[in-house]
């Protein structure tokens, strides 16, 4: 198509007018703008759109390809899931974190140039810590501030990362970086991306701030910050065999701590550790069969933990309570 509409930015726009409008009137819009956007990623056709220079950098918001097409496909049509789910919720300062959230993370998926990807990066960040701070209980606020310091640690990561490699290229592309030509510029950036992943051991912020989320927060937050990561991942650093062995551990540190756990949203916290492992060892094995198995397991993995904590947040919003042991049954 000849114009191209950015389907984050019908999120982060969107978001300004949510606290214009009441009742039913917001329920409605709550349900029009991810539908708009799913619409929007399904009539896209590969390409840039979004090329232009600033300060000397060439800046691309809008690189469409197989790869960015079907992170972006889950991430809009899990946004019509979970505000469907979060319908009930009154307060717009919830609903406008969650656009945010969302709009940052496809702003990240159709990023073809690192300042665009850190831009939209931190504004992922930024989003979802309120997510966590809006249940407001002392428990919610203290994990949200730990959150925050672990996602700033991992921007500052990144940063440090993109300011050596653009020293070093001259380039601030988004592009494959091949595991041979990897220096410190370049794992600097991996580690910024793999805090996100929740790599261990940079995994000790999912398990202590999801289960603290709002109930309808925590849907949210389960399907976009580690997939995002992901995504990047498999976009700049396939083939990488340090991914594939942290993969691995992953996967058995995550299911290892949630059979202990008595917790509900901490056991599907620490699932999703275990599941993202299997998505990041597929990225460090590097072949075409390993990144589709990774990029299909991330879509799939996205739905069923979503309804995972949809169930989990139900009893926990119909009881009070989430640990297993006073919940009976």
């Amino acid at each position: 198509m000849d114009s191209w509409i950015h389907p984050g930015l019908i999120f982060i726009f969107g978001a300004l007018l949510i606290p214009l409008l009441s009742g039913r009137l917001r329920q409605v819009y709550l349900l029009v703008l991810p539908a708009l956007a799913f619409w929007d990623v399904l009539t896209m056709t590969p390409g840039v759109y979004g090329s232009f220079n600033y300060l000397g950098f060439d800046i691309v918001v809008g690189r469409v390809d197989k790869l960015s097409l079907v992170f972006a496909h889950v991430f809009t049509l899990m946004s019509i899931l979970g505000f469907l789910y979060g319908l009930h919720v009154k307060d717009t300062g919830h609903q406008m974190a969650a656009c945010f959230y969302i709009g940052g993370s496809l702003g990240v998926t159709f990023a073809g140039d690192y300042l665009t990807v850190f831009i939209f990066w931190e504004m992922m960040a930024f989003g979802s810590v309120f997510l966590i701070w809006l249940r407001r209980v002392p428990a919610s606020i203290s994990a949200g501030y730990r959150y925050l310091l672990w996602h700033i640690f991992g921007g500052l990561l990144l940063l440090a990362g993109m300011v050596l490699n653009y020293q070093q290229t001259g380039s601030m592309d988004f592009v494959l970086i091949p595991a041979a030509g990897a220096g410190l510029a370049q794992y600097l950036i991996l580690a910024g991306f793999a805090l996100n992943a929740a790599v261990f051991p940079l995994h000790a912020w999912l398990p202590d701030a999801y289960p603290e989320a709002t109930v309808t927060g925590a849907v949210f937050m389960c399907a976009y910050t580690t997939k995002t990561a992901v995504y990047v991942l498999a976009r700049a650093f396939p083939g990488y065999e340090v991914l594939a062995i942290m993969g691995t551990a992953m996967t058995i540190y995550g299911v290892v701590y949630a059979t202990i756990e008595n917790d509900m949203r901490r056991i599907l916290s620490y699932h999703i550790i275990s599941q993202v492992g299997y998505m990041v060892a597929g990225v460090g094995i590097g072949t075409e069969l390993a990144l589709n198995g990774a990029c299909a397991h991330a879509y799939a993995h996205i739905l069923y933990k979503a309804l995972l904590f949809m169930g989990a947040g139900a009893v926990l919003q119909m009881t009070g309570r989430s640990k297993l042991n006073e919940l009976g049954g």
